[in-house]
């Protein structure tokens, strides 16, 4: 099996530093982390652990928290981007390989692979709105700007 590395630019945020301080998350599947670099010097700034076998990622529109697919433990670790800690999860569904977040930061699709379907929850507690069945082996995720058409790749 090939290592994936998912990785997610956080711009503009002041985390202790020069404002417009960018940082990079970069998921590490094999050793279930995220390593947290500095935009500019690439130096790691951080190594999160997270669960098991850690896929996609994505930071919520406010770029306060990045959501971790935690493929292995079928949930999603949240993690704050300030604290650089998981805080909390979230429910995923069953193999969870990619997500997507709507602009708003109210709604979380994932695609789950193993078992074909999107699941769709809240983002502020975790509810369950929506699983979704989709074709086979879903793996990409997308919301539209305007909020109104969502897309599942498999």
């Amino acid at each position: 099996m090939t290592k994936l590395c998912f990785v997610a630019l956080l711009t503009g945020l002041a985390l202790a530093q020069p404002a417009h301080a960018t940082r990079v998350f970069v998921s590490n599947e094999k050793d279930n982390t995220i390593t947290v670099l500095d935009g500019d010097t690439l130096e790691v700034v951080k190594v999160v652990p997270v669960g098991q076998r850690p896929r996609g990622i994505m930071l919520t529109p406010d770029k306060k928290e990045l959501l971790v697919c935690v493929g292995d433990e079928n949930r999603l670790d949240v993690v704050d981007t300030e604290k650089l800690e998981v805080t909390r999860t979230l429910p995923s569904g069953p193999d969870p390989e990619l997500l997507a977040i709507d602009p708003k930061g109210e709604r979380v699709y994932v695609a789950n692979e193993d078992d074909g379907m999107v699941t769709v929850l809240t983002l502020k507690d975790g509810q369950v709105l929506a699983e979704i069945g989709v074709g086979v082996e879903p793996e990409g995720m997308g919301v539209s700007p305007d909020n109104k058409i969502t897309v599942a790749t498999s």
